[in-house]
Formats: structure tokens, C-alpha cells, sequence
């Protein structure tokens, strides 16, 4: 569970280099990543009874989805710490800039709104109603999890530990 929490906290990047323990950050976040996706993958196939010829396609579709899904967030962060960057206190804001980036927050909605129904529609191809029904509630799941963490991480709690 403790390699789950950290590997979630590398995906949203959070966590410190100090939890890295001195290991070269990106090759770590990698592997932990890989091996959360790789283990949610799995999960699915068993949950969703996927035989091997839709198991595949949804290995490929998903790992797919979960690239654009990082390259999204990346851009998304880089737009919001722009944001927050003109909006500090004592400084002033250019409106120009502001309001180009309140648009490209707009613009980068939709853009997730499009994504997710591309998605939904590339799943539908070889899933069932029932499968892709599964799929988004063990991704919500997994997406509840993530912002828990975060949130403890934020409170200053301590990581859970395993049983």
C-alpha cells in the first residue's frame, strides 16, 4: 500500500526528493508509475473478466489514455502556476496575460471533456456497457485515492503504512 500511496504522490508531483531517498527522481517516478498502471491494468482485466484478445486492446488504449492524460495535467499545472504567479499578492497582474490564461483554462476544460469521450468511445469498440461502466468507477476510485493522499500530504499527515 505504501509503494501505491508514493507512487500516486510521484504521479501528481508532490512528493520530495527526500522521499526518493537519493534514487535519481525521474527513473523512480517512472518505474512507480509504470508498476501502478501496470497493477490497475490488472485489476481491471480480473475484475472486468477481460479475455486476452480485449485485454490487450485495453492495455494499449488505456497506456495510451494514461500518456495523454500525464502530458494534459503537465500543461494544465504549468497554466494554473502561471496563474497564481500573476495573481500575487503586492504585484501587479497583467490583465492581458490573465485573461489569456482564464482562457486557456477554459480551453483546456473542454479539451478534458473531448478527451474523455474519445476515450469513452475507443473503450466501447471492444468493452461492453458493463466493462466501461467498471472501468470509470475503478478509475474514480483510484482518482478518490490519489486526491486523499494529496490531501493528507497537504494536512502534514504521515503516509499510511502497511497492515
Amino acid at each position: 500500500m505504501r509503494i501505491l500511496v508514493l507512487s500516486l504522490m510521484l504521479m501528481s508531483g508532490i512528493a520530495t526528493p527526500s522521499l526518493l531517498a537519493g534514487q535519481n527522481r525521474d527513473v523512480r517516478r517512472d518505474r512507480l508509475q509504470e508498476e501502478v498502471i501496470r497493477r490497475f491494468m490488472e485489476n481491471y482485466r480480473s475484475q472486468a473478466g477481460l479475455d486476452d484478445e480485449q485485454y490487450t486492446r485495453f492495455r494499449d488504449v488505456a497506456q495510451q489514455a494514461f500518456e495523454a492524460r500525464n502530458a494534459f495535467n503537465r500543461r494544465e499545472r504549468t497554466v494554473w502556476r502561471a496563474l497564481e504567479g500573476q495573481m500575487r499578492p503586492g504585484v501587479a497582474a497583467d490583465p492581458d496575460s490573465v485573461t489569456q490564461l482564464l482562457d486557456t483554462l477554459v480551453d483546456l476544460q473542454g479539451e478534458r471533456v473531448a478527451r474523455v469521450r474519445a476515450e469513452q468511445e475507443e473503450f466501447a469498440t471492444f468493452l461492453s456497457p458493463v466493462q466501461r461502466a467498471q472501468l470509470t468507477l475503478a478509475l474514480r476510485r483510484l482518482q478518490n485515492q490519489i486526491e486523499r493522499v494529496l490531501q493528507q500530504r497537504l494536512q502534514g499527515r504521515d503516509l499510511p503504512r502497511r497492515p
